[in-house]
């Protein structure tokens, strides 16, 4: 895509420049942000969002490159400054909106390239910035290991050297002016005594680019003064203010270079993640289970369910489905959105709000309509989506998709504190970080127990959701993880065993060291694969008895309540009516009133001779 890079000359933005190039965009311009002129602050301004320092050279860092530069002046200042971004006229973000404006006015542009390593405050902005116009943000270097990052920006040529510093240890009379290579190892060692960022991500110092691989000519310093801004007897903070520079131009090369297009643990380009074998293929032997309906005959979706809510807080809600036939007037948009509004009216009912919610799961009849899905999707959540992960699964005819999601809200509000009960972290830049996980939910949500607003160090209920990020785009499988902050090695464990008609049940629970909840797993599986045709009436009877008595010696270390019944079932072996009235009937039955929310997820093939897998949480 054609892009435009925000530059501040650094050596951050200026190799973010680089990875774009190198994963096949086009840069076509420059913007930058500089102090205004009455400001008073002619070299550094006190911005949360920008580096100023060195801005006097930017016109000719441009000529180097060879490309457009738009510039505008700071006016606002930092007036937002709170973990999400609403905007607001003051605001010096607003003039990074006007300024992308203008460049996307004049070029054209589709992409911004951002320098962001380690900057929620920045990310966020930028990202709301883009958002508003339509423009997709490009943080390559986003949560890289600075250690790493900082050898590939030497190894690949980047030439930049030291213009500020504000950091214990860093000297402006030794440090100032010195290249990335001369300092490298002197910064490690500051990072192991200190904690020093090595990419100075903490503001310890900042740098300015002479040359690297995309400059046409290189930048030379002919003279520069030195600016002490606070003589600090342990961390000075002092900068260079470039008096006279000039362009050069460079040994002729090859006209190519090498840089490193990932730094992911699993290659985003890599298209044999997953290699097939014949070991890995599934049984071709259908079984028949009781008697089976028409295909699709059934709208497993049909019922709306709910857990009751647990003591923390937590609620399950399942079945909500979205009903589309092509043949009648309805649009597949349309019935998104009753979908949505029956799930809003449900939620209200238990006064509860959309933005309650911290995890969805999506099935989809066909990922050929996730588009459609995802536009109606977007509108029913704000800045701080909810984690999702989405399935493309055996949903029967006239189900565009059906949802299910675990909802969290405070009965008991905490005496003379405000706090916000999330921390959400919803990164929307294509980074070598998330490369798959960029869309309308977060990549993860850390929900915080009440209890710990009144004691810093009780860490009793912490929740964090969180979506595997390290895929490449094509990846097959997406994980999320529910944990809970605690002590692994005190967790309790047990298993249960039994035999019924045929089949065999197995049951693993866990209890969290805190005994504030817990998670229970359930397998069904075939005793004898050659077994043509079995009655299943006994083992779902047996399957919720044992479930039952897992949630009971559960009980009995904590006051967890089972939230959510996930069945996984072989699909095309099961009688669905008799698995869903089974399952529903039973667990009514044995857990009354605990009774958690059930969720039906058709599957194509399961381990071994497994033909039910079900997973609970209890909070």
């Amino acid at each position: 895509m054609r892009v435009v890079a925000l530059i501040s000359g650094g050596k951050d933005s200026c190799y973010n420049m680089m990875q774009c190039v190198a994963a096949g965009h086009q840069v076509v311009a420059l913007a930058n942000l500089r102090p205004a002129e009455n400001t008073g602050q002619t070299d550094e301004l006190d911005s949360y969002m920008y580096q100023t320092v060195g801005h006097h050279a930017i016109d000719l860092y441009a000529d180097a490159l060879d490309l457009p530069l738009y510039r505008c002046f700071i006016k606002g200042t930092s007036v937002n400054t709170g973990r999400e971004y609403t905007m607001c006229q003051e605001d010096e973000v607003e003039d990074l909106y006007r300024l992308l404006k203008l460049v996307k006015d004049k070029e054209g542009v589709e992409g911004v390239s951002v320098g962001a390593i380690l900057s929620d405050y920045q990310r966020v902005r930028v990202e709301h910035v883009c958002r508003r116009l339509n423009l997709q943000p490009l943080a390559y270097l986003w949560r890289q290991n600075q250690e790493i990052l900082l050898k590939e920006m030497i190894s690949s040529n980047i030439q930049a050297i030291i213009i500020k510093v504000a950091a214990f240890g860093l000297d402006p009379d030794k440090h100032l002016g010195k290249t990335l290579d001369q300092v490298e190892p002197y910064l490690l060692e500051l990072s192991e005594k200190y904690g020093v960022h090595v990419c100075g991500e903490g503001g310890e110092y900042e740098t300015f680019t002479l040359d690297c691989p995309l400059f046409k000519k290189k930048i030379v310093v002919d003279s520069a003064e030195v600016v002490v801004h606070s003589a600090d007897a342990f961390a000075p903070v002092a900068y260079l203010h470039f008096l006279k520079l000039h362009l050069e131009n460079k040994a002729k090369s090859s006209g190519t270079f090498v840089v490193n297009s990932c730094s992911c643990e699993v290659s985003c380009n890599n298209d044999d993640i997953f290699p097939s074998s014949e070991e890995d293929e599934p049984e071709k032997n259908i079984l028949v289970i009781s008697k089976s309906l028409k295909p699709n005959s059934l709208d497993i979706t049909k019922t709306f369910g709910s857990s009751g809510k647990s003591l923390s807080g937590y609620q399950w809600f399942s079945g909500i489905t979205a009903h589309f036939l092509p043949s009648k007037d309805k649009n597949a948009q349309e019935a998104a959105r009753e979908a949505f509004s029956s799930l809003q009216a449900n939620m209200t009912s238990e006064g509860l709000k959309l933005k309650d919610i911290i995890l969805v799961h999506l099935y989809v009849k066909s990922m050929e309509d996730f588009n459609v899905i995802n536009s109606v999707y977007v509108t029913e959540f704000d800045l701080c989506p909810p984690a999702r992960v989405c399935v493309e699964t055996l949903l029967p005819d006239g189900v565009l998709f059906c949802i299910d999601c675990l909802a969290h809200k405070y009965d008991i509000a905490t005496v003379d504190v405000l706090h916000d009960e999330k921390l959400v972290m919803h990164v929307q830049s294509i980074s070598h970080w998330a490369p798959a996980s960029i869309g309308p939910y977060s990549q993860s949500i850390k929900v915080e127990d009440s209890e710990t607003y009144h004691d810093v160090t009780a860490v009793c209920g912490l929740l964090a959701v969180v979506v595997i990020s390290h895929l490449p785009r094509d990846a097959a499988i997406e994980w999320h993880v529910v944990a809970v902050v605690d002590d692994p090695l005190q967790r309790k464990h047990f298993s249960m065993k039994m035999l019924s008609e045929g089949f065999q049940i197995e049951c693993e629970s866990v209890v969290s060291s805190s005994a504030s909840c817990g998670s229970i797993s359930l397998h069904l599986s075939l005793i004898s694969p050659s077994t043509s045709q079995l009655d299943l009436g006994g083992p779902l009877h047996d399957l919720v008895a044992m479930f039952r008595q897992a949630v009971e010696k559960l009980s009995e270390d904590c006051s967890a309540s089972p939230l959510s019944f996930r069945a996984f079932f072989k699909e095309d072996i099961f009688d669905a009516e008799t698995l869903q009235t089974g399952l529903q009937e039973y667990l009514e039955k044995y857990l009354g009133k605990k009774t958690p929310a059930l969720i039906l997820v058709p599957v194509v093939d399961l381990p071994g001779t497994e033909v039910i897998h079900i997973t609970c949480w209890l909070s």
